[in-house]
């Protein structure tokens, strides 16, 4: 297979996703935390293969990156990551949509550059400057000169209050949200697999997606993703 493509094409716009792991040097066992991230981006490598342009790869230390097509859903493989360690790690997200100037090597993210990443890089700071009381987690910086900009205002002011969302659950609610995301994304599945997963009851299941607002949460999320990739899907600058 050839991993090599030239991006010859200045109209092709992506997604570029870095991220890091947030205070993970003062984590007791660290290298069992990076030992979970690359299996984690391994995993997403592997599931969504077909919107991977570069693979996610740690690119030095506890962070990461990898480009994505414009079509992929951005938002699950988000939460993929996130919650693959929550508990453990919180993560921190920079997404980037724009240009990728140089070649893309399917096996090494960290040689490409351009637009696209710098956005991301310039969002993941925003991320860190701007964490709303220690519970910001992702934002999305469009290139300058796209006709899409507003979808960046509405799509981080949800990505904001879902955050608030998340930073309320506790507990059981963190692991039903975990065993959810992980492995059904946004899909629907019925409460009764649900419980059977987690080794609960039906009634459990239910009282806790109630307190936790979690199918609120789902649809939003859904929907979001959903006008991401009829906006940003296939567009050209």
């Amino acid at each position: 297979m050839d991993y090599y493509a030239l991006v010859g094409d200045m109209k092709m716009d992506y997604y570029a996703l870095v991220g890091d792991m947030k205070q993970s040097r003062k984590a007791k066992n660290r290298s069992g935390l990076q030992e979970l991230l690359l299996e984690t981006l391994g995993e997403v490598n592997v599931k969504f293969s077909e919107f991977i342009v570069a693979d996610l790869m740690v690119n030095a230390g506890d962070s990461f990156q990898g480009i994505l097509h414009a079509k992929a859903p951005i938002l699950a493989i988000c939460d993929r990551i996130r919650f693959s360690l929550i508990g453990q790690c919180d993560i921190r997200l920079g997404l980037g949509f724009g240009q990728i100037q140089t070649r893309i090597d399917r096996k090494q993210s960290i040689l490409a550059d351009g637009p696209a990443f710098w956005e991301a890089r310039k969002a993941l700071d925003i991320v860190n400057e701007l964490d709303y009381y220690d519970t910001h987690s992702i934002h999305l910086s469009i290139a300058a000169g796209q006709h899409h900009l507003w979808v960046q205002t509405l799509v981080n002011q949800v990505l904001v209050g879902q955050d608030l969302v998340v930073a309320k659950w506790k507990n059981t609610q963190l692991t039903l949200a975990r065993q959810y995301l992980v492995h059904h994304g946004y899909g629907k599945i019925s409460q009764t697999m649900l419980a059977k997963e987690l080794g609960l009851t039906v009634q459990q299941v239910n009282t806790t997606i109630q307190a936790m607002g979690f199918l609120a949460y789902l649809d939003m999320k859904r929907n979001t993703e959903q006008t991401l990739i009829q906006v940003l899907g296939g567009s050209t600058t």
